[in-house]
């Protein structure tokens, strides 16, 4: 693509002489370059015609009665709005004191007299260029300040999607395991009972006949009795399944700050987690004290513990391992403090440092979005104001230690950010 030219005519010049013959020199000089050329014939006039009509450069004699041209420009280096329009001086060739003052309060350069016309139309024209290239400069410095705005809004828009998408990709994933889950015992109880109540009609068929026996009433009794808790223990599993469940995911689907207990909110992941667990040789063990009541976002927590534990069943155990997975809670001077470890294979020195990186995964392809661990930092850090650090060594499992300040947990006026 060809550069455009810069165009610098009708570009603005003040000139400031209190010599009329100068001014109409100045003037013919400028205006047949197609410059836009206004006067002052004093200092303080020159500060009021600056303010008014921003020229693009000012030629400024530093010879003059009242207020000479280095005050002058002293002061119009103080007014913010115009301090930065260029001054070129025009001077005798006696005042080169004066340049030297007038070059250490901002002037950029100067016109000797008598001046020529080849000399004025040359530096005129030089920094009219320059102060064009500044404003071109300063105008896409905005429109990338702007588009650079425009695209950290779309990455972090782009952000929230990839964890909402990994937030439901992992309730997905539970609701399948906890579908599976609960067809077990609902299938006990329903065999039970159904099994119940053709005892039942039978019976009842006995006793209508008038052929029921003792001993068949008692056997009755007693197979009633062994269905009906049978039954009874089953639907109590599938209602605590169902309680941890439906609390686990109503936290993460409607993550709002509000009042909790942990160690429930805690035990509620770790039972809805265990469809997950049921089909692998590991364990999941949780230490909480109870009556940690906190002010935050349930959902938040939950999501931390199921990528912690996701991250571990992908990446810390073998096949055959029988692995153990901890999640220890703790409170230490005002801090909250969260361990979760396990004893799978470790994380090795040099890739300690990666595993937060957004799709970061030894498993590509496989099981792994490479976006677990990232959420968990962005969670502890952005949303929760914590810190969360890595502790391994490859060959002796993995230690994340997770540290929120009780100070933002225990305001329950005021919803954490």
């Amino acid at each position: 693509m060809a550069r455009e030219p810069i165009c610098i005519e009708g570009s603005k010049v003040l000139v400031v002489d209190d010599t009329p013959a100068n001014l109409d020199l100045f003037s013919q000089i400028l205006e047949a370059e197609g410059y836009d050329v206004s006067f002052a014939t004093n200092g303080k006039q020159a500060l009021e015609l600056a303010s008014i009509t921003k020229p693009d450069l000012i030629l400024l004699d530093i010879m003059m009665p009242e207020m000479d041209g280095i005050e002058t420009c002293r002061q119009l280096k103080s007014l913010t709005e115009i301090k930065d329009i260029p001054v070129v001086f025009i001077t005798a060739k006696t005042d080169r004191k004066d340049v030297a003052e007038g070059f250490r309060i901002g002037g950029v350069d100067y016109i000797c007299k008598p001046v020529q016309q080849e000399e004025v139309c040359a530096r005129v024209r030089c920094h009219l260029k320059i102060q064009a290239l500044v404003k071109a400069r300063d105008d896409l410095i905005t429109q990338l300040c702007e588009y650079t705005k425009k695209i950290e809004t779309k990455v972090n828009e782009q952000n929230k999607q990839l964890q909402q998408n990994e937030k439901l990709a992992a309730i997905g994933a539970m609701v399948g395991e906890f579908t599976h889950e609960i067809s077990t015992p609902v299938g006990v109880a329903i065999t039970a009972l159904s099994h119940n109540i053709e005892e039942l009609h039978r019976v009842k068929t006995q006793y209508d006949t008038d052929t029921l026996e003792k001993e068949d009433f008692c056997y009755f009794l007693e197979n009633s009795l062994e269905a009906s808790e049978i039954a009874s223990k089953n639907l109590k599993r599938m209602i605590s399944l169902v309680k941890s469940f439906k609390s686990t995911t109503i936290n993460q689907c409607n993550d709002v700050c509000r009042q909790f207990d942990l160690k429930e909110c805690l035990a509620d992941v770790v039972v809805s987690l265990q469809p997950r667990l049921k089909h692998s040789p590991h364990t999941l063990r949780l230490d909480c004290d109870e009556d940690i009541l906190i002010n935050s976002y349930p959902g938040t927590f939950a999501q931390i513990v199921i990528n912690l534990v996701n991250n571990s069943l992908i990446h810390a155990f073998e096949s055959s391992d029988e692995g153990l997975m901890s999640l220890i809670v703790t409170i230490k001077d005002d801090n909250l403090i969260l361990n979760y470890s396990d004893d799978g294979r470790g994380i090795s020195t040099d890739l300690q440092e990666k595993i937060f990186e957004k799709f970061y995964t030894t498993k590509l392809g496989q099981d792994g979005s490479g976006l677990g661990l990232h959420i968990v930092r962005t969670l502890v850090q952005d949303k929760l104001h914590g810190l969360v650090v890595c502790h391994s060594a490859e060959g002796n499992g993995c230690r994340f230690e997770i540290t929120l300040p009780l100070l933002t947990l225990k305001k329950a006026d005021e919803p954490a950010m």
